[in-house]
């Protein structure tokens, strides 16, 4: 059996990164793939590039990851993205620009971040004027049908999620290491929720046709993090922090 640890959406939270890299190591687990959306928040951008440096795995980008590239030479300041380019050295500049948009790992695996076509949008979720929604079988069979791998991964949405198809596929989101809830802009305003402030992150184990799956939950000082986002002036994220989803009077 071989055992792999997927992780994705550190956001900068290095608190949350090291409690999930520690637990783990405790597993044994050498093989880890991450879905992208490392830097950008309200915490330690710089300091989580360090921890990925010592830490090899493989990595993709995500859509902020491309974000902070398009805006790298720009005096674009959206949402804190002035203080996250002003804290990434040349180095971990560079290493964004190194990643792949996608990737496919041990012939099991097909790895994106959003979708195979696009990082900004979600693959197992569709967003309404009802609310946020988890796309049938007979969507996702069709949304997923050219990809060959039998685990297909994806983060973005930070809800740990798994999707077992009628094509004996399968769709796993390992949830968000470092955010577990936050506020969506589009065509309607939309909350994405975990509704716990747990670092979370997925273990797959692969023994021929046999797949089995853990999502994880990892406890880290979530007070902390959240105290460091409320000193860089971000009332909300240290609320999706804190409690893993948006209190109601913050919503607006």
């Amino acid at each position: 059996m071989k055992s792999y640890a997927i992780i994705s959406d550190i956001h900068g939270n290095s608190l949350a990164l090291q409690a999930v890299l520690e637990d783990i190591k405790s597993r044994g687990i050498a093989d880890i793939i991450n879905l992208g959306d490392h830097f950008f928040g309200a915490l330690e951008p710089e300091k989580v590039a360090g921890i990925l440096r010592e830490n090899p795995m493989l990595c993709i980008s995500g859509n902020t990851d491309r974000e902070i590239l398009q805006n790298i030479d720009s005096d674009f300041t959206k949402d804190g993205m002035g203080r996250v380019k002003a804290d990434l050295s040349s180095q971990s500049i560079a290493w964004l620009r190194s990643l792949p948009k996608t990737a496919t790992h041990d012939g099991l695996f097909f790895v994106c971040h959003g979708t195979p076509e696009s990082d900004d949008e979600y693959l197992l979720e569709k967003v309404t004027a009802n609310g946020v929604f988890v796309h049938n079988d007979e969507e996702l069979v069709g949304r997923t049908k050219y990809l060959k791998e039998r685990i297909i991964l994806c983060g973005h949405s930070h809800v740990n999620r798994v999707i077992y198809l009628s094509n004996d596929k399968i769709i796993l989101n390992p949830g968000s290491v470092g955010l577990p809830a936050y506020l969506g802009n589009g065509e309607y305003r939309f909350a994405m929720e975990s509704n716990t402030p747990h670092a979370k992150y997925a273990v797959v184990h692969a023994e021929g046709n046999s797949i089995n799956i853990e999502q994880v939950l990892c406890t880290y000082d979530w007070h902390k993090a959240s105290e460091a986002a409320r000193k860089n002036g971000n009332e909300k994220w240290a609320n999706f922090l804190l409690y893993g989803r948006m209190p109601k009077e913050l919503r607006s």
